[in-house]
C-alpha cells in the first residue's frame, strides 16, 4: 500500500492561497492588485475633482439659452 498523505506544510500562505517568502506579508500578485486598485482610486478623485460645473448639470436640461429654444425677439 502506498501513503499520498502529504504533510501539512506550516510556511503561511497568502489570502489568494499562494506560499509566502520570509517576512512577506502577501504575494506580489495581490500586492500589485492592491496597488492598482489604490491607483484607479485616486485617479477618479482627480477626475471628478477637475470637472467643470456645466459637466454636474441634470440630464436632459438644455445647456444654454438656443438650444432651449428661447428668442428675445
Amino acid at each position: 500500500m502506498i501513503n499520498d498523505i502529504r504533510p501539512i506544510d506550516e510556511t503561511p500562505a497568502c489570502v489568494c492561497g499562494a506560499t509566502l517568502e520570509e517576512g512577506r506579508i502577501a504575494c506580489r500578485k495581490c500586492l500589485a492588485r492592491d496597488r492598482w486598485i489604490r491607483r484607479q482610486g485616486q485617479a477618479a478623485k482627480r477626475r471628478m475633482s477637475k470637472r467643470r460645473g456645466q459637466s454636474r448639470r441634470p440630464t436632459g436640461r438644455p445647456r444654454n439659452l438656443a438650444e432651449a429654444g428661447v428668442s428675445w425677439t
